[in-house]
Order: structure tokens, then sequence, then C-alpha cells
């Protein structure tokens, strides 16, 4: 990884473990544990910074959900690929969706941020409605945002909760995912 990425997944570790008003150039390079002053050089200011975690999280999202859909999509792949990305957003103590969250609430008050978000989050809705449409479903665009909201509140409610176990989390993925596409 460059130093670019390993300073901005630092970045995501202080969104989600100290939150936005914690997310400085200090606590990013203590967090990467490089000498002071280097995530300044990098990202000039916090807006440059916080865009470089919004990239970042949105090659892990990427990451989580996979290669681009086969030809054949049904339900039990669909399960099988929400399980996966909502165990991804919530390993690590929830990384992945406490950082998701303080971004978005940070997007609110910075709109080159919001559009970043917007960019990275069509691309993983893209991906997926094209699962969703190959299944049959009618309204795929309008069932997979719903979709996307509700696994994001799931893996979210897990965390804050401090769920664990992973067979209860596919349970609960399993049932968003039956009721709204089965």
């Amino acid at each position: 990884m460059d130093r670019r990425s390993s300073l901005a997944e630092a970045g995501l570790t202080v969104l989600a473990t100290a939150g936005a008003r914690g997310l400085t150039h200090r606590a990013v390079d203590r967090v990467a544990g490089v000498a002071e002053g280097s995530t300044s050089y990098y990202f000039r200011t916090r807006a440059e910074l916080l865009t470089a975690c919004a990239e970042r999280l949105a090659v892990r999202t990427m990451q989580s959900v996979g290669p681009p859909p086969a030809a054949h999509s049904d339900v039990d792949g669909l399960i099988e690929l929400a399980v996966r990305s909502v165990q991804a957003w919530t390993d690590d103590g929830g990384l992945m969706i406490l950082a998701r969250h303080e971004l978005l609430l940070e997007s609110a008050r910075h709109p080159d941020l919001r559009r970043q978000i917007d960019a990275s989050s069509e691309t993983v809705r893209v991906h997926l409605e094209r699962r969703v449409d190959q299944m049959g479903v009618s309204d795929a665009a309008e069932r997979t945002a719903d979709l996307v909201a509700c696994l994001d509140g799931l893996a979210l409610a897990h965390v804050v909760a401090a769920v664990s176990g992973q067979d209860v989390l596919a349970r609960s993925v399993t049932r968003v995912v039956v009721g709204l596409l089965g």
C-alpha cells in the first residue's frame, strides 16, 4: 500500500475510534506511526484528508462487495454477498461502518465530500442493482437502494450494540435480503 493509502487507512481508524472531531493530521500521524507532519505533507487541508478517507473507504467497500456480477444471480448468491459485505463492514470493531457514518455526517456540511461519497456509493449501488436486476426483481433500482440502506443500518446497529457472533449477523442479513427481494 502506498503512503497516501496508508495515511487514509489510518484516517479511517481515527474516524472510527475518535470520531470526526478527532480527525486531525497529528492524530493520523500517531495512528500511522509516521513522523509528525507526514499527513500534512500529503493532505494539506482537513478537507483533503476527509476526501482521502472517503476514497479509501470506497476501495475497501468494493473489495468487500467482490467482483462484478456473474451471468446468473439468485437470492442465495445475493445473501452470500450481503453477509460477506456486512461482516467486512463490522470487522475490526466496526471500523468501516463507524468511519462511514462519521464521513456521512461530515458530508452534510461539506458538499465536496458529499459528492465523493455519493460517487463511491453509486458505484456500489450500481454493482448491486445489476445483481438484483438479473434476478428478475421488479423495481430493481428502488429495492437496491432500500437494501443498501437496510444493510448499512443493520451493520451500524450491530456494532453500536456490540452484538457478537457472525451467525447472528448472518441471520439478520438473510432476513433483510429475503424480505426485500425474496
